[in-house]
């Protein structure tokens, strides 16, 4: 082995690290955004781009220290925020815990390959022939034997990360925050660290290793504590997400609950004016019985039309073809007539469309619910709701569309909240829109919300079960 071939080694090593690197992006990203956000096709294009930088920095002839991370972060914001904003905070997050453990290895394979690299020099007797060449093979195994290094090294701390990571949950803006600093600091801690291990002086060259031997063993461990720090962030994330959908399950069931009590009291009062009329219906019978017994067919006539009102104000007004819907419905139009708003529906629920009544009294309530909300923000004469539910061939749409003041209140995830809660209570907001669209994916369908105009519109796709 010549000097000229370790030449020729170390530019092949520097660009098998900054490979290996770029290949290992796309793995820990994949770790952490879903298929349907980051396609893998994709997720690789977006490595090959980061490789590709990381090598023509390599191959320029000044120094470009520093430049790779700056050029990487930016291309992965811009590139995200033309593409999908929804998941820059993921890919953020990715990109400094990608940093972070490159650096976490950085410092072991220092401090590691240093002392061994001292032994080696140390014990070649450079009094022999041949000397320098053995020196050029030892170093030759030596950067043969970091790629190899980097390589395991990488891998483990991707099933070790796996291993925390089971479930790939949205991110917030705040969530990114929180485990992006811990490996930002991390990282710059890092860097200071590898950038003071060798400093060029006038006539020699400072290498704070050869100074500071028990940094050989301080290192690693600062390394392994730096990585573990990261993994215990990411696992007390995940454990937080997991208790927090926990807690949205558990409200679901509870909502799914108060609706069953409410519609039940409902129905129970309904029923009560029922048997009152039935009661009332046999003594009214009676008297037009007595009317026509004596030929009164005046008094009969006139008997009967004030009785056909009494009948008409405790009929339902609209009719869906499904007790259930029929409950929420027809509550909802005496509610929206006790604040002065303008309630029309055109909904009709088939038995046969394979969607359980419950899940759509529950879709219906929280949407209505919502709407009530809305039209309490206007005046009460631009106060209207609009309902439609239609099947076409395989799928049921429900279509909403209420007045509102046009300002809309968002929770910490961005998703739209009450305007009449407490703020006290604000964690509990949203959970009307998040559980109708929880059963539209139990139905493999879809919700689609949008406002202008100072109106509100919400559309659910439900798709029929066989």
């Amino acid at each position: 082995m010549t000097e000229e071939n370790i030449r020729i080694m170390e530019q092949i090593y520097g660009v098998s690290m900054i490979l290996i690197r770029g290949l290992f992006f796309g793995v820990f990203a994949d770790l952490f955004i879903n298929k349907e956000s980051l396609s893998r096709s994709k997720n690789i294009v977006l490595s090959v781009i980061i490789t590709i930088e990381g090598i023509v920095l390599f191959a320029i002839p000044y120094s470009t220290k520093g430049l790779y991370s700056i050029i990487s972060l930016l291309t992965i914001i811009a590139v995200f925020y033309f593409y999908n904003q929804k998941i820059l905070p993921h890919i953020i997050f990715v990109f400094f815990l990608w940093q972070n453990v490159f650096y976490v290895w950085h410092l072991i394979n220092f401090a590691v390959f240093n002392s061994i690299s001292d032994y080696v020099t140390a014990a070649i007797d450079y009094s022999r022939e041949g000397a320098v060449e053995n020196l050029w093979n030892w170093m030759f195994i030596l950067m043969a034997l970091q790629v190899v290094f980097l390589a395991v090294f990488l891998l483990l701390e991707y099933f070790v990360t796996r291993k925390i990571c089971t479930v790939k949950y949205d991110m917030s803006w705040t969530e990114a925050l929180y485990l992006s600093i811990f490996s930002a600091v991390s990282y710059i801690i890092c860097y200071i660290i590898v950038e003071v291990m060798v400093v060029p002086l006038d006539k020699e060259v400072f290498v704070l290793l050869d100074e500071k031997q028990d940094l050989r063993f301080t290192l690693p461990i600062l390394a392994v504590l730096i990585f573990i720090g990261e993994m215990s962030a990411i696992a007390t994330w995940q454990r937080y997400r997991k208790l927090k959908e926990e807690d949205l399950r558990l409200q679901e069931q509870l909502q799914e609950q108060e609706f069953i009590r409410k519609k039940i009291e409902y129905t129970e009062k309904y029923h009560e004016r029922i048997r009152t009329l039935r009661h009332d219906m046999a003594g009214k019978l009676m008297i037009l019985k007595s009317f026509l017994e004596k030929d009164r067919i005046g008094d009969a006539k006139e008997f009967l039309g004030e009785m056909d009102i009494e009948l008409s104000s405790e009929a339902m007004q609209y009719a869906t073809n499904n007790p259930v819907t029929d409950a929420v419905i027809n509550e909802v139009a005496a509610q929206a007539a006790g604040i002065n708003c303008d309630f029309r529906a055109d909904f009709l629920f088939p038995d046969d469309n394979g969607i359980s009544a419950l899940d759509m009294g529950i879709i219906l309530n929280n949407l209505i619910d919502n709407a009530l909300d809305g039209v309490l923000t206007v005046a009460e004469g631009d106060r209207y709701i609009r309902l439609i539910g239609e099947q076409k061939d395989n799928f049921y749409l429900i279509k909403i569309e209420n007045s509102f003041d046009g300002k809309l209140k968002r929770g910490s995830d961005n998703s739209i909240i009450s305007t009449k809660k407490m703020d006290s209570d604000a964690d509990k907001h949203g959970l009307g829109l998040k559980s109708v669209m929880g059963i539209a994916d139990k139905y493999l369908g879809a919700v689609d919300i949008n406002s202008e105009n100072k109106v509100f519109k919400v559309k659910v796709m439900l798709q029929k079960k066989n």
